[in-house]
């Protein structure tokens, strides 16, 4: 969401910076080629481990901005946020916000240290911008932070998504071993659990067995490997064909959505994890992709039922599930039609005019 920002940012005229972690150096796009400035840091992430580990980065932020003098701080993930709140205590940091994505609103709620330092960094937030409807309302419901100085804009998504020419579908489908008459099926996600893969396969169990024959499923992002061979496994006992092609580059992405049939995330919010928007269902939805997703946390807000695809409610089990597979996979025309309306309603979803209504918001409540 930082790269998706600051590329906005950018494109309005503004000189942003991003601070983050280097990845042992292994970047998948070079920063040069990037219409903004990256200051790295060394490590893989700047998650809170442990308490050394965050002061540490409340050192490196604390040196950045220092360095940078930067205008407005804008804290996109909790330990940038929970670094801001540490440096705001002692007077170290004046103009700064937060996006909140759902899931550091619920994590914490059951450990009393960081509930109550997650809580004072929102307070004291010149604004908090949250995803989603859905993550709006844990903010007073959690007491963490004041509407007042809430607001809502979705995230957005690379203007490649809506401007790339349409992938050799053939081609594409061969390498997954589906031809023309198979229907394929895709979830372009992290291979977790809570994104729902197994449930996916578990649905087209429920399916005729005429039917199940002609399904391959796609399943493409990075992640344990103990759950890509669990999902191997369910999937060879149902008899359901699968592909699994780990993580994937954006052009990859946009090709893997050309070529599909229908998008499939089944999210589901745990403990500690809640899906705020859903990205990757507009991403879908901008080459023309259908979804049959899960009501849970933002998703309804990302895929509108019966006009960009199918939403069943969080408490479906896998015989609904199946029931709204099987419709929306008989019925070619409504793929069709629902696959139109998602396109339409991706247009609206560019990084250019989502990071314009973001900063927008936020410089018109200074």
């Amino acid at each position: 969401m930082a790269d998706g920002l600051a590329r906005g940012a950018a494109a309005a005229g503004h000189a942003p910076i991003v601070f983050a972690p280097d990845y042992g150096a292994r970047h998948e796009e070079p920063d040069r080629d990037r219409p903004y400035s990256v200051h790295r840091f060394p490590g893989s992430t700047c998650s809170m481990v442990s308490l050394d580990g965050l002061v540490r980065f409340t050192k490196q932020c604390a040196r950045e901005i220092r360095h940078t003098q930067a205008d407005v701080i804008h804290a996109v993930d909790p330990p940038s946020q929970m670094a801001l709140t540490m440096l705001a205590r002692f007077g170290r940091v004046h103009t700064h916000f937060f996006t909140v994505h759902g899931t550091e609103l619920i994590r914490y709620r059951d450990e009393l240290l960081p509930r109550l330092w997650m809580g004072r960094g929102l307070r004291r937030a010149k604004s908090v911008h949250a995803v989603s409807r859905a993550v709006y309302r844990l903010l007073p419901a959690d007491g963490l932070s004041a509407p007042r100085h809430a607001f809502v804009e979705p995230p957005g998504i690379r203007r490649t998504w809506l401007e790339r020419p349409v992938a050799d579908r053939a081609a594409v489908r061969a390498r997954w071993g589906a031809n023309e008459t198979d229907l394929v099926l895709l979830t372009l996600a992290r291979r977790v659990p809570e994104k729902g893969q197994a449930n996916v396969i578990a649905a087209i169990d429920q399916l005729p067995d005429a039917l199940r024959r002609r399904i391959v499923y796609v399943i493409a992002g990075h992640g344990p490997e103990d759950y890509a061979r669990a999902l191997e496994q369910s999937a060879d006992a149902a008899g359901v064909r699968i592909v699994l092609t780990g993580s994937i580059t954006d052009e990859a992405a946009i090709a893997a959505c050309d070529s599909a049939d229908l998008f499939v995330m089944l999210s589901q919010m745990t403990h500690t994890r809640l899906e705020g928007f859903g990205i990757a269902y507009i991403e879908a939805g901008s080459r023309g992709l259908p979804s049959l997703a899960r009501e849970t946390g933002g998703v309804a807000e990302a895929v509108l039922h019966g006009e960009t695809g199918v939403v069943v409610p969080g408490s479906a089990d896998n015989t609904v599930i199946g029931s709204a597979l099987d419709a929306l996979l008989r019925d070619p025309a409504l793929r069709s039609r629902l696959g139109a309306g998602a396109r339409a309603h991706a247009t609206d979803f560019a990084w250019e005019s989502r990071a314009m209504a973001v900063y927008n918001r936020f410089l018109g409540r200074l």
